[in-house]
């Protein structure tokens, strides 16, 4: 199948994009990579009487080192993540992480603001993000706007933008030199999004959160507790882990089946023994 008839539309600026959208009001969708919109369209799971292509928009795909952070335009693709064309704040997890998404042809095309715009809760960079301390920024009739990426993500595929309004940065805060990470996440097969996802970061920060779930990523202070105080990584620490994995899920009010549980758990305890250099091969969990 192909898309209905749409008008197509590709700004030159950050402003002139927003102007569509508030033009065009609902039947208005804008477009990046197009790796999510393009076969929805295609299916005529969703119409657009008007599409705005940002991949033009100068502002999108800059990146700067700004010291103590590094602001990714919206339009940077995954690859150039992968790739180290742009400078890298997270010690490695960033370019890790983007290796691991999707396949190679979409990597080359797919945005990092358009998998935040999208919130899917199994994408990789809803969760990165959130772990790593970063701001969303974006634009709207109001003007610029900007929220921590931990709260940008209200539910599935619903964020603070609203339906006029264009995500145009991310900003990283550079993670200590000593900080390391561990990240795992279940599939069945490669390339496809992850059934269960945990983040872990020790070191000068601690932070540990799951990805995949049935919304916005989910924060464990109780796990982080028990990840400042482990000098090494044993079978005592992955039991209370566990533990407290469950008690950080308890009060986050939010649902998970007994499975979801049990893969979350394995992917928490994969996550951690990376970041304390075991081995993906030595995991027994």
């Amino acid at each position: 199948m192909k898309p209905a008839p749409f008008t197509y539309i590709r700004p030159q600026r950050i402003e002139d994009a927003v102007a569509q959208l508030v033009e065009g009001g609902w039947d208005a969708k804008v477009i990046a990579g197009g790796q999510s919109l393009m076969p929805m369209l295609n299916l005529r799971m969703v119409s657009a009487e008007r599409l705005i292509d940002i991949r033009r928009i100068p502002q999108l795909t800059a990146c700067k080192d700004l010291g103590a952070e590094v602001r990714i335009g919206a339009g940077v693709t995954h690859a150039r993540i992968q790739q180290g064309d742009i400078p890298d704040p997270s010690n490695g997890l960033m370019p890790k992480v983007a290796s691991r998404i999707a396949y190679q042809a979409v990597r080359n095309r797919g945005t990092i603001g358009g998998s935040l715009s999208l919130a899917d809760p199994a994408a990789d960079w809803v969760t990165t993000m959130a772990a790593l301390g970063a701001t969303v920024e974006w634009h709207g009739e109001a003007g610029p706007q900007t929220g921590p990426a931990e709260d940008f993500i209200q539910a599935a595929y619903t964020t603070n933008l609203g339906p006029t309004d264009v995500l145009t940065a991310i900003r990283i805060p550079r993670l200590p030199r000593e900080a390391v990470w561990g990240t795992y996440k279940l599939c069945r097969k490669t390339g496809e999004f992850a059934h269960a996802m945990a983040m872990v970061i020790r070191g000068g920060v601690t932070r540990a959160f799951l990805g995949a779930t049935d919304g916005a990523p989910i924060r464990l202070p109780s796990v982080e507790t028990e990840l400042q105080r482990a000098p090494t990584c044993d079978a005592g620490l992955e039991r209370a882990l566990g533990e407290a994995m469950e008690t950080d899920i308890a009060n986050s009010s939010r649902e998970l089946a007994d499975v979801r549980r049990w893969q979350m758990r394995t992917c928490l305890v994969r996550a951690t023994r990376m970041s304390f250099g075991i081995p993906e091969l030595a995991v027994s969990a």
